[in-house]
């Protein structure tokens, strides 16, 4: 019976870790992805990360949201509209644990707008929930 016990406990560990490990895989993978649509301008594909419950949202100091997909995808075409990326940086990138598990992701992006030649500076941050079998945005803050 002892046995028996170890044996299910050492699994069920053996089976978190490896469950934690594809998550953070997963992170490094979606953050990729999230970055290189954010660079494109490709606000379709960042809103198709769309958390179930929605996304909020806080661009220039003003928060909303949750908003749904289509939402999110216009929101985020009106901030991409005359704009052109000149880098994009990953920074910092964590999964905190919880249940459903969570994470954030943090880019440093360079924008001109178009007809000047004076870069802006901002920070993007992404936080991310686990939903099924990948990661979910379910906060995009915008910090200048």
């Amino acid at each position: 019976m002892k046995r028996r016990i170890v044996v299910l406990s050492l699994g069920l560990l053996i089976g978190l870790t490896t469950t934690g490990q594809a998550q953070v895989a997963e992170l490094d993978s979606i953050l990729h992805r999230l970055a290189s649509s954010w660079a494109r301008g490709d606000a379709h594909t960042l809103a198709a990360y769309s958390s179930r419950g929605g996304v909020s949202l806080e661009l220039d100091g003003e928060a909303i949201g949750p908003l749904t997909r289509r939402q999110v995808s216009a929101v985020l075409r009106g901030l991409f509209v005359g704009r052109k990326t000149d880098s994009l940086r990953p920074g910092l990138a964590r999964v905190v644990g919880g249940q459903p598990p969570r994470a954030f992701g943090e880019f440093a992006w360079i924008v001109r707008t178009q007809g000047t030649t004076v870069p802006e500076r901002a920070t993007i941050f992404l936080a991310l929930v686990w939903e099924g079998e990948r990661w979910q945005i379910t906060q995009i803050r915008l910090l200048r």
